[in-house]
Order: structure tokens, then C-alpha cells, then sequence
């Protein structure tokens, strides 16, 4: 089943932006912790309170799609889950059984689980951009049915 986080584009977008540019500036230090040389961002640890660990992120995989209306992706699924955001126009998006297709607007953002079957795209009277995050593997499966896109076939 999905779940819908109530999170805003902007806030989504600017964590995953803070995120990545905080792991690209510190990861190489987080290995070796030289002396901060003058006028630079110091060390890794003073720029945080409590305990703090950079993990792995090579493997984290991001995409921004656009769909035109009525297009979407072959059924798939990720081994770790996936998150979708909606940044313009509306989504569509289908997990086997999740009971029924649903639309997501502009701002919205919602986590396929891991290892389930699912499709994502436009919806049929509009286009979307969707930004994707995952990691791990991505399995790609046959086209979906324009009933089961349409909902009339629902797996």
C-alpha cells in the first residue's frame, strides 16, 4: 500500500539538496580528518551536535522525468523502495495490491515499498515531472495494459 508523506516539494527538494552537498563536501574528509586550513569548513565533526555518521550513498540512484500525459513506466520494483515527488502536472501511480490506482499532485510525495510491483507515470489529462530516490536494484518487467493504467484491471 502506499504511503503519502506530507511533506512540501520545497522541503523535500531542499533536504535531498543539503543532503547531497553535504556528502560531497564531507565525504572525503569523513576518511581523513585533516587540520582546517584557514578561511575552509573546518572539520567534519565540529559542524554537527550529538552523534553523527556519513553513510554509504554511492549506491543512491535520482532521476527527474518528465511524462507527458498518459505516459508511463513498464511495471518494476526496487529492492530497497523507492521516493517519488511530484515536482508539476499529476502522477499516476499503481502498487499491486494497493486496491486501486492513485493520483498524486503537484508537492506530494509518496515511498513504494521494496520488492513490490508497481507502475508510476502522468496522469491520462495531464503531464508530471516526477524526481525519483532509490538505491539498491531495479527490475524491470513487461509494459502496462492500458486497462490496468486505466484501472479497469487492476492486479
Amino acid at each position: 500500500m502506499t504511503r503519502r508523506l506530507s511533506l512540501s516539494r520545497t522541503t523535500v527538494l531542499s533536504s535531498l539538496v543539503v543532503a547531497g552537498a553535504a556528502l560531497m563536501i564531507v565525504a572525503p574528509s569523513a576518511q581523513q580528518q585533516p587540520a582546517p586550513a584557514a578561511g575552509g569548513r573546518g572539520n567534519f565533526a565540529s559542524n554537527f551536535t550529538g552523534d553523527v555518521s556519513v553513510l554509504d550513498s554511492k549506491e543512491m540512484r535520482m532521476s527527474r522525468i518528465r511524462f507527458d500525459a498518459g505516459a508511463r513506466t513498464n511495471w518494476h520494483l526496487h529492492s530497497t523502495g523507492q521516493l517519488l515527488l511530484v515536482e508539476e502536472g499529476r502522477g499516476r501511480l499503481y502498487e499491486v495490491g494497493g486496491g486501486r490506482v492513485v493520483d498524486i499532485k503537484t508537492g506530494e510525495s509518496v515511498y513504494t515499498k521494496p520488492n513490490v510491483l508497481h507502475w508510476h507515470g502522468a496522469a491520462p489529462d495531464s503531464h508530471v515531472v516526477q524526481f525519483s530516490v532509490y538505491s539498491g536494484s531495479l527490475e524491470w518487467k513487461e509494459a502496462v495494459a492500458d486497462d490496468e493504467y486505466a484501472g479497469r484491471k487492476l492486479r
